[in-house]
């Protein structure tokens, strides 16, 4: 019996090392054409990336959603997904709300279309529906968030903010977790874990802080980065949540170590329009 454990227990550390690997190996690999991109890439063409990378996660988004068998209505997503974007990028957030009722009225359309084929269409069109907010919405404030003064570097604070806890919640959870965060949504976190994430992620922001927010108070700051880094862990929290329900453990395979781009984005998707709002309304 404990010999079967301690091989079980062998073959667990190995697995482990070999995510460890792959997940720094990717990120080895991907950080640095996209940093590069951000610091060289002119607005139209950010934007441009931002979309394309909106459309990949809204197709591991429908790979487990109940519209992944109606092809009609996977393609009228695609379509005005990409039209909400576009259209935040030429008018800003102002426009939102004819674009919203644009896209709610084009997947009723197909919705009707599609009903005498198959009648789970409007759970499929609802759930279309909120992923279209979810995905291309929420990302499409990176777009805006790059036009800012300083708007490389807000690009760079954020993600750094957010990964960096990503990284710091992974490794704290690891070494010290004890106490489940969310054990019916996601089990593999714990409060430990999230405090150290939180934690890295406010050394992070407190470096942005002191080489390029000099002017910024300190206060309002740290605020802005415990707050976004929170938005992130219930982003992160969401998407384990929308998966738990649709019965699969991973978004995609594009990511070695990572799983899908949706699950290397998820806290993003939350963090991206928190800073976009806090730094509108406080800075």
């Amino acid at each position: 019996m404990d010999r079967t454990f301690l091989q079980i227990s062998h073959l667990q550390r190995i697995t482990d090392i070999k995510m460890h690997l792959k997940r720094w190996l990717t990120a080895v690999f991907a950080a640095p054409p996209l940093t590069l991109f951000i610091l060289k890439s002119s607005q139209p063409y950010f934007a441009s990336f931002i979309a394309f990378i909106a459309m990949l996660c809204l197709f591991e988004y429908y790979s487990f959603s109940p519209a992944r068998k109606l092809t009609i209505m996977k393609g009228s997503g695609f379509f005005v997904g990409i039209l909400l974007m576009a259209g935040i990028y030429i008018g800003g957030i102002s426009v939102v709300p004819e674009i919203i009722l644009l896209l709610f009225f084009t997947l009723a359309a197909t919705a009707l279309i599609q009903f005498p084929k198959n009648k789970i269409t409007p759970n499929a069109l609802a759930n279309q529906f909120m992923g279209l907010l979810y995905i291309p919405f929420l990302l499409s404030h990176l777009i805006l968030i790059r036009a800012w003064d300083q708007g490389v570097v807000w690009i760079f604070f954020v993600l750094s903010v957010i990964f960096a806890g990503d990284t710091g919640a992974y490794y704290a959870g690891n070494l010290f977790g004890r106490r489940k965060l969310s054990p019916s949504i996601s089990p593999g976190k714990t409060l430990e874990g999230s405090i150290g994430g939180l934690l890295v992620s406010l050394l992070v922001g407190i470096i942005f802080k002191k080489f390029w927010f000099t002017g910024l108070a300190w206060g309002m700051f740290i605020f802005v980065v415990i707050l976004i880094e929170v938005m992130a862990q219930i982003g992160d929290l969401f998407e384990s949540m929308l998966k738990r329900s649709a019965g699969v453990k991973d978004s995609g395979r594009l990511l070695p170590g990572h799983g899908g781009l949706l699950d290397r984005i998820d806290g993003l998707l939350f963090a991206a329009p928190t800073l976009y709002y806090l730094k509108m309304n406080l800075f």
